[in-house]
């Protein structure tokens, strides 16, 4: 009985650092996804804006088409 108190203390401390480090990759990895989703959102917002802004000039030249229609495949294919 006496031998068996350490080991299943040794059991307990090995299985507690596991659980707990599981539990911090997990909320890191989550935080991660949370902050690559923003970025995604914040570079969709500033194609619409400056697709918004080329959109706007009364007389758009040939390079400005060219730039607003590459900017709208680069916000189509950030979906």
């Amino acid at each position: 009985m006496q031998k068996l108190l350490p080991v299943m203390g040794a059991v307990l401390a090995l299985l507690t650092t596991v659980v707990g480090t599981t539990l911090a990759i997990d909320q890191r990895y989550a935080k991660s996804q949370e902050v690559e989703q923003q970025f995604r959102e914040a570079r969709r917002q500033q194609l619409r804006d400056r697709i918004f802004e080329l959109g706007l000039k009364p007389n758009p030249t040939p390079a400005d088409k060219a730039m607003r229609e590459y900017l709208i495949q680069q916000l189509n294919d950030a979906k």
